[in-house]
This record gives structure tokens, C-alpha cells and sequence, in this order.
């Protein structure tokens, strides 16, 4: 006959089994913390509150009811805090899930008695043939116990389909980061970065609220496009390391939610700030790395490869760059003449890589060519489909093939031309710089270099 378990007033029987267990692990890991009861309650206050739950009450005998293990699963948002609080789930903090009404965990005691074939052994730590039962009845208690299983699998779909945000809220900051794209050569960096940075700011938060495995990834795919913007904003203003750092952590998001395309978007971003940092050997790293994950016949990997190739005309690979324009020559057959915003690949950005890799490569008559290409390609599009940006680069080059061609006139008008730009960003500012230096080493007595260089201090001033 089996034994039964006896209470501490000699009672044996089922009226064992009510009696509560005090929760040791839950009070080791207050203890560890320096924390009292009254400690305990307070945090868990604060935690509500920041959580924004209301009703939750954690007074002393509420926390006493957790240690003393009259509380063997707390409900709800009860839990959320204690989980949130200790930084792990309830099961970790001792408490037992409750299913039906019972236990879903068995209690196994520290000497117990079973019944073999061989008769009655007492385990203990010498006694392995009766651990060993006793670990495999306590394995199987759970499968054994009706309905136990299905109750838990149902609990794992609660978890991991439960959310706190709002409905629509992904799609809207989707949709914003689409807008912002799309319109950005129509806006000065200066307008676009505090509504970014915000934007970004927001995603950030939002990693730290309870969502789903699919709204995770969501929130990776916005948070990441969203720093390449900034990126992108922070090379406007000159300011590179912040540029760099907002590259490492758009990659870090697309790399981490396994979003190749987020991390392509990345690498361009950073080979182009890279370049004008007058770094081009890590210009080509980013933009290899980057072509090689971006999806195939994706505007991110037309937009690496013409990356690749121009970071090769710049380190003076000629036949790297003759190579790598086989690449850019049949994605420029099939893109369209000019794509609008931030994330387009078009026919007239090849046009105008191609007219600087001439210019680096010392072959003006082609940068001229290519240069020209691009600046009709911009004028024959509509004025809000246009990109103020890349024209005044375009021009630039063109300027810069006139002076190396021995036409430094029309080199200054070029030049002047590209100065009218609405968004006198880093970029422009740049090439002006270098512009000037060539006219003042090529034709050193003249007025040409400081003219240029005159005319870009008076058209900074107005920003």
C-alpha cells in the first residue's frame, strides 16, 4: 500500500495537498536584491504605472500571498509586472501555471517512498533506480494529467499573439517613412531631421511594449529604413560620424530581422558618405558587402552596383570600373529615365556616376558626355519629380570636365549654375571645394579658383 504524505499536525490525505508552499524561489531573488516586502510592493507599484496598467494592488499581504504560496499563479497584469520587474517569466519566479483548477506542475518531495517489484525503497541521493523514477513520473505528470497539454499550447498561441499596440500603428509609420523618401529632395535636411529623429525615437520605444514575433519584425524593417534617412540627413549637414552611426544601426536592424534589402539601403548610404570622407577603399567594402546581399534586380542592388562601380573609378581601377559598368549598363536599359525620392534606381543616377568615375579616371571627354547626358535626363522631368541634388552634382562634373578640357570660363558657369541649388547640402558643397582647388592648381593666374570659391561662400551664407 502506498504511504500518504502527513501535514505538520500529523493530518495525511488530500488535506496535505492544500496546504501552500512558500515560494523560496521568489524570496531568494528579493533577498538577492536587497529588497524587503514594502521594497517589493513599491517597485511593482512603479512598474503599473509605467506600464500603464490601473487596479493593480501590491500591498504588503498581497506580497506576502506571493512568498507564503497561497499564491501559486498570479493573473494578468500582476504577472506582466512581476515578469517585467525581475526580468524573467513567471515560471522562473517560482510560480506554478494553473489549468482546470489544478497544478500543472507536480510536487516531488524531498524523500519519497515507492513501491517496486523488489519492495519498498526510500530515495534519497544514494538511491539512484528511485530518483530516477521519481524524475520520470514528474516528466509525465503534465502529459498524463487531462487536458493539461492542450491548455498549454494555448497559452504559448496567447503569448505569442498578444500585443499592446494599437491597430493600424505599423502601417502609419510605414506609410511615413514612405512619404519621407519620397518627398525628400523637396525638403532641406534642416526640416526633415526633427520629424525623422522623432519617428525613430518612437520605433524605439515601441521594441520595449509587448508585440508579436511579426510585429517585431515590422518595427526592425521601419526602425532601420528610418535611420538610413537620418544617415542620409546627417550627410546633408556635414555631419559624417553621426552619418556612420546611423549606417551601423540601420544594418544592425535589417541584419538582426533578417531584412537583407534594410541593410542593402544601409550599405549605399554609407558608401556614398564614405566617398565624399574621401575614403573610397571602405566606400567599395560597404558597397561589395552590400551587393552582395541586397536581392537581386532590387532598386537597392541597381543602386550598389553603380556604387561599386564608381568607388573602383575613384581608388583608379579602370578595368575594375569597365567591369563593374557591364553590371550598371544592363540595369540602366531597364530602369526608368528618372525615379523620384530616396529609395529610387534610375537610368539618370548611372549617367551621372558615370560622368564623375570618368572625371577620377582622367578621361574628361567621356565625364563630359555623361555629364550632359544626366543634366538633360533632369530638365526633361517635371520640377517636383526633379532632384536638385543630383543636378547640381551633375553640373559640377560637367564644370569640372570643362576645366580639365582647358574651358575654365565655361567651367564658372557651370559652377554658378550648380551654386543656385535649393539644397546646398554637404555634397554639393564638396565638389564646389574641389572645383576651386582645380581651377586655382590648373590655371593659378587667374581669378577662376576664387571665384568659385567666392561664389560658394556667398551661396553658404544664405542657409
Amino acid at each position: 500500500m502506498s504511504q500518504r504524505k502527513a501535514t505538520a499536525d500529523g493530518r495525511t490525505g488530500p488535506e496535505a495537498d492544500k496546504q501552500p508552499r512558500p515560494n523560496t524561489q521568489l524570496l531568494a531573488l528579493t533577498r538577492a536584491r536587497g529588497w524587503t516586502y514594502e521594497d517589493l510592493g513599491r517597485k511593482l507599484a512603479d512598474e503599473a504605472r509605467k506600464q500603464g496598467i490601473s487596479g493593480a494592488t501590491f500591498d504588503y499581504s498581497t506580497i506576502q500571498r506571493f512568498m507564503n504560496g497561497k499564491t501559486t499563479w498570479p493573473q494578468g497584469d500582476t504577472r506582466r509586472c512581476l515578469e517585467a520587474l525581475f526580468g524573467r517569466p513567471a515560471t522562473e519566479l517560482g510560480f506554478i501555471p494553473r489549468f482546470g483548477g489544478r497544478a500543472a506542475a507536480p510536487r516531488v518531495e524531498s524523500s519519497v517512498v515507492l513501491h517496486t517489484e523488489t519492495g519498498t525503497e526510500k530515495g534519497d541521493h544514494t538511491n539512484r533506480r528511485a530518483a530516477l523514477a521519481t524524475i520520470s513520473a514528474a516528466a509525465l505528470a503534465p502529459i498524463l494529467t487531462p487536458g493539461n497539454a492542450a491548455a498549454e499550447a494555448a497559452d504559448f498561441t496567447r503569448h505569442a499573439t498578444e500585443s499592446d499596440l494599437g491597430p493600424g500603428l505599423l502601417d502609419r509609420l510605414g506609410a511615413a517613412v514612405h512619404q519621407i523618401g519620397a518627398t525628400y529632395p523637396a525638403h532641406r535636411p534642416q526640416e526633415l531631421w526633427p520629424t525623422t529623429l522623432d519617428l525613430r525615437r518612437t520605433t524605439h520605444h515601441l521594441t520595449r511594449q509587448r508585440h508579436t514575433l511579426r510585429e517585431g519584425r515590422s518595427i526592425a524593417h521601419t526602425a532601420g529604413m528610418l535611420s538610413v534617412i537620418l544617415a542620409w540627413l546627417a550627410h546633408d549637414l556635414g555631419d559624417n560620424p553621426t552619418a556612420e552611426a546611423y549606417c551601423a544601426d540601420a544594418f544592425a536592424q535589417g541584419h538582426q530581422a533578417d531584412l537583407p534589402e534594410v541593410s542593402a539601403w544601409a550599405d549605399d548610404a554609407l558608401s556614398t558618405i564614405l566617398l565624399y570622407a574621401d575614403r573610397p577603399d571602405a566606400a567599395l567594402a560597404a558597397a561589395t558587402r552590400g551587393a552582395a546581399t541586397a536581392p537581386q534586380d532590387s532598386p537597392a542592388h541597381a543602386r550598389l552596383a553603380a556604387q561599386v562601380a564608381r568607388a573602383h573609378a575613384r581608388l583608379g581601377h579602370a578595368d575594375a570600373f569597365a567591369d563593374a559598368t557591364v553590371t550598371t549598363r544592363a540595369y540602366a536599359d531597364r530602369l526608368p529615365a528618372h525615379g523620384a525620392g530616396l529609395w529610387g534606381a534610375d537610368a539618370v543616377r548611372i549617367s551621372s556616376y558615370d560622368a564623375s568615375s570618368y572625371l577620377w579616371l582622367d578621361q574628361p571627354d567621356k565625364a563630359r558626355v555623361a555629364a550632359e547626358a544626366a543634366i538633360a535626363q533632369y530638365a526633361a522631368v517635371d520640377h517636383t519629380r526633379q532632384s536638385p541634388t543630383r543636378m547640381a552634382i551633375a553640373q559640377l562634373d560637367l564644370a569640372a570636365a570643362h576645366a580639365a578640357l582647358g574651358e575654365p570660363d565655361a567651367a564658372v558657369e557651370y559652377a554658378r549654375q550648380a551654386l543656385a541649388c535649393p539644397r546646398l547640402v554637404e555634397s554639393v558643397q564638396v565638389r564646389t571645394r574641389q572645383l576651386g582647388a582645380r581651377l586655382r592648381r590648373d590655371y593659378p593666374k587667374t581669378a577662376y579658383g576664387s571665384d568659385v570659391t567666392a561664389e560658394l561662400t556667398a551661396q553658404t551664407a544664405r542657409i
